[in-house]
């Protein structure tokens, strides 16, 4: 202890010396649990030390030292105070396994919450990287979850080093008991990055046109799927890139922050964090020589070729850039509120509603040309015995079987002549190369008259799964009942 400590405690016991003594008989004010390991370690958590005085002004209590004439000043937070030893050497006892444990967090800006769920704690504490927290108890909480899958670890009930009482998921922090490995962390004299590139750890990152499919309620399920988005293991220090235009995984070796952008050693992968619900990303090799790639260049998307005209935008088909997302090493992500499983979930039931009423108007149709075409509720057709079929109507080499599904939308001019669309796609032939690219859908129009089902092949426009017009120079075929 310090010469001046030494002091300052004196002044402090001698002036409240004659007061301790008139309230009490008693030369203690009660009976403390240390809850973090004193700066000097003479006092380790979970001791059990005498408290005689608590001064409000200090913000401190003098307590006694096992084993040591001394007394010991230490802040209030760090000390829990009971009437009796025993009481004291309960609460000891209750903290069981996690008396001396603490968690050090492996990255920057790892939130402690107010309640045990990402979802609804709200933030009270960030810590960083390599500060600890001391463990309290371990504590039932929501699953936390990436990518639909869960991520392993518990919920506790944590103390920061600044008296923080909090709740912090163990995935992202390593776990250390202090009688072993040494005294905490505090990281206070640690540079944190500059940045919120905690965000990208603790989000859900989706592909940006989710929330499109979502604003216009046209969800295609072949792309809005819980496989796509960024998927990160701290522990692992590896980020997973899942989009329909590129399949990436980044093994990193530090991150590091220049002018509001990230860079993941070892990888070409950077990052800009626009905001909390919106994440940038490039992983384009720069050449030898060349310098780091700037904020700007780094994550933005160029858009010095896009035009500001509403009639030369909308020559982007939206269903290839939706397909075609990442591909350039580039991608945009958001952090969505919606419910994705739900989404899907509604527009299944959506689909498989239109499939049972387009059933129930007729198991099969068929033609002496046409074959026999069938659209079973298990969202699988055939079709069969197909001899002559206008020119253009299939593609050559298709097969009999495939998937079924009622995935698109009739434009304006389609819906006054058609009832719906449906869409086809064959299986693959069994001819075909490992690795080749399962045929993609074909879509067609129909409708329902006395004569049977007219059937017609269908495009889409520039938005997607939206049927705008059927080919004028492929004839419709006439498919008749035959499950009667």
């Amino acid at each position: 202890m310090t010469l001046r400590k030494r002091r300052s405690l004196a002044a402090l016991v001698a002036a409240l010396a004659a007061a301790a003594s008139l309230a009490s008989c008693s030369s203690k004010l009660g009976w403390g649990v240390v809850l973090w390991t004193s700066e000097d370690q003479r006092l380790l958590a979970g001791d059990v030390v005498p408290v005689y005085i608590k001064s409000n002004i200090q913000s401190l209590y003098v307590v006694g030292v096992p084993g040591d004439k001394e007394k010991a000043e230490l802040p209030l937070w760090q000390v829990e105070i009971f009437r009796t030893k025993k009481a004291a050497e309960a609460r000891v006892a209750a903290l069981g396994e996690y008396k001396s444990v603490y968690m050090a967090a492996t990255l920057d800006g790892i939130p402690v919450r107010d309640k045990p769920s990402n979802a609804h704690g709200t933030q009270v504490y960030r810590l960083r990287g390599g500060q600890s927290v001391k463990v309290l108890e371990k504590v039932e909480g929501e699953e936390v979850a990436t990518g639909g899958q869960r991520l392993p670890g518990d919920w506790f009930r944590v103390l920061a080093e600044d008296g923080t009482l909090g709740y912090a998921y163990s995935y992202a922090f390593k776990t250390y008991d202090a009688t072993k490995e040494g005294p905490p962390v505090i990281a206070a004299a640690k540079k944190a990055l500059t940045g919120r590139v905690d965000l990208v750890f603790t989000q859900s990152w989706r592909p940006e046109y989710f929330q499109e499919m979502l604003d216009r309620g046209r969800i295609d399920l072949d792309l809005f799927s819980l496989r796509y988005g960024l998927f990160v293991d701290a522990i692992h220090k590896q980020l997973r890139l899942e989009l329909p235009g590129a399949s990436k995984l980044f093994t990193y070796s530090s991150i590091s922050e220049s002018d509001g952008v990230y860079s993941f050693g070892g990888t070409p992968l950077r990052a800009k964090i626009e905001s909390e619900r919106k994440l940038l990303l490039s992983w384009v090799d720069e050449a030898p020589g060349e310098p780091a790639v700037a904020a700007a260049q780094a994550a933005e998307p160029d858009t010095a070729a896009e035009s500001d005209t509403a009639a030369e935008a909308s020559v982007l088909d939206e269903a290839r850039r939706y397909r075609s997302a990442g591909s350039d090493g580039r991608a945009t992500l958001i952090s969505l509120d919606s419910d994705l499983r739900e989404a899907i979930r509604l527009e299944e039931l959506r689909r498989q509603k239109l499939l049972e009423d387009f059933a129930d108007k007729g198991a099969s149709w068929s033609s002496a040309d046409a074959g026999v075409l069938a659209l079973s509720k298990n969202r699988r057709f055939s079709w069969t015995g197909r001899r002559d079929l206008p020119d253009g109507f299939l593609p050559e080499g298709m097969g009999d079987y495939g998937d079924a599904a009622f995935r698109l939308e009739l434009g304006a001019s389609l819906s006054l002549e058609w009832d719906g669309a449906f869409s086809l796609r064959f299986d693959a032939s069994a001819q075909a190369e490992p690795g080749t690219p399962r045929p993609v859908w074909l879509d067609f129009a129909y409708r329902v008259t006395p004569e049977g089902l007219v059937l017609a092949p269908a495009s889409q426009g520039f938005e997607s799964l939206v049927a705008v017009e059927v080919d004028p120079s492929v004839e419709p075929i006439v498919l008749r009942r035959s499950d009667r």
